[in-house]
Formats: structure tokens, sequence, C-alpha cells
């Protein structure tokens, strides 16, 4: 089988993008459907984001761009490329944390589909309960929902009113109140959803929090407790392997 190319953009955001990305690295080439390289701000990065993107070589041979970072290395030209890239078919996944981080790159934004803006707002890293809201579509199909420990992000926004499907939430407790006074929405809370950008597929992957020390987010937050549940995982393989115009089918 032709393996996908897949590279991982990461850049310091204040998670621990070290560590995820030699975790999701690692699940991905054992799936057996990915070959992975990593650019930018990294150990094992092979190159920087802007030496990646502007390597026609390499950006041709990619199927999706994964993002563990922030608009910091988001030049225009960079940002040319990718949306040249994804809308002829390449596809892209935005990982938790990069939904504030992209407003001077707005076909970025029209990518990830909800964002982060003034009345947006994340309680403490806590237990939350993931709800599969369409057990129709190929990443979600079969999945049950689960409970987990993660920062939900609460009242993002589709800026650019782009077309996108959610395809799971988590309900945020109003009764329960964060470090900042703010309450929970009372509201299911979108926690992946997918869109199209031209030809190409995108994925908003907006669980998977993991902190690189304990900051008051919540107790355990530097662990990779949010990444733990197998759901997640199934979720995220999934993810990539739909992204990529896969079968996704890993169980």
């Amino acid at each position: 089988m032709n393996r996908k190319k897949v590279v991982f953009l990461v850049s310091p955001m204040g998670h621990d993008v070290i560590r995820i990305a030699r975790i999701l690295t690692k699940w991905l080439s054992e799936c057996g459907d990915f070959d992975t390289e990593i650019a930018g701000i990294h150990p094992e990065a092979t190159c920087s984001i802007t030496e990646y993107m502007q390597d026609e070589k390499k950006v041709k041979e990619t199927d999706l761009f994964f993002f563990l970072c922030a608009d910091d290395y988001w030049s225009k030209e960079n940002e040319t490329v990718l949306a040249r890239e994804v809308n002829s078919g390449k596809g892209v996944l935005f990982y938790h944390g990069v939904h504030p981080c992209f407003r001077n790159n707005p076909e970025i934004e029209k990518m990830i589909g909800l964002l982060w803006r003034e009345t947006a707002t994340h309680g403490d890293y806590n237990t939350c309960s993931v709800s599969i809201t369409d057990d129709e579509h190929p990443i979600t199909k079969g999945l049950k929902g689960f409970d987990t420990s993660d920062e939900l992000f609460c009242l993002l926004e589709n800026v650019h009113n782009v077309p996108l499907k959610v395809l799971a939430t988590a309900y945020s407790d109003e009764k329960r109140e964060s470090r900042w006074g703010h309450l929970g929405t009372g509201r299911d809370e979108p926690v992946l959803t997918v869109g199209e950008y031209g030809e190409g597929r995108c994925v908003d992957f907006i669980l998977g929090h993991v902190w690189t020390y304990y900051t008051g987010h919540g107790l355990m937050e530097n662990t990779t407790l949010s990444m733990e549940p197998e759901e997640f995982k199934i979720m995220l393989l999934r993810s990539c392997q739909w992204a990529c115009g896969l079968e996704a089918d890993y169980k």
C-alpha cells in the first residue's frame, strides 16, 4: 500500500507540542498508513517550518499538514503555499490549542473553521464526557461516547461562515466555575469538526490538552491523560486517514 506523508508543523505555544508530536508520530507510524516528518521547533525536526513550506519537493510529497504551531512562523508566503496545496486536494488537521493563533492568516482560519474570539473561553482542565453527534461519518462511525480529562474550549465562532460538520461534542457544565470565575456554558461544545477547503479536507481536532507543567489549569494537566482514552486515538488516526483520502478504518 502507498503510505501517506504527514508533516507535523511544530512551534512553542504553551502546550507541550514536543511530547504531543512524539506520541502522534509513533501512533501514525505504527498504524501502517503513514510516513511522518517534523518541521519547526522540535528536537527531531529536520528543518524549520519556512524551509519546509518553501521546499517545493517536500510540499508536493506531503499528503497531510498537521498543525501543532502558532502563527509566529506563518508568513503570507507560507500561507499562500498551504492554501494552494490544500485547495488542490491535500489534507490539513488542526490540533488542540491553535484556535486563537492565526488572525493574520485568514485562509488558514477558513481551514480551521471554529475560532477563538473575544467571547470564547475554556474551563479548567477537568473531566468531561464526549458525545458522538454524527455516527455515520467515517471518522466517528461505530464509536461510542467516552469520558476524558481535557480542557474544553467554549463559544468558538465560525467567523468566516465556512461549511463544517460537527462530529463530536462535550458538555460544558454550567455549575463548574473556572479559576477566572467563568461558569460553564451549559452547552454541548464542539470538539471535532470537519470541512473542506477547495478540494482539500480539513479536520479541527479540539481535544488533546497536554501542558508542559502545572500552571493552575487543573491537577494533572502536565500528563497525557487527555490522549489516553482508546476512542481518542481512534478518532485521531481516523481523522488523519480521512483527511488523506484513505478509508477511515482504524480500530
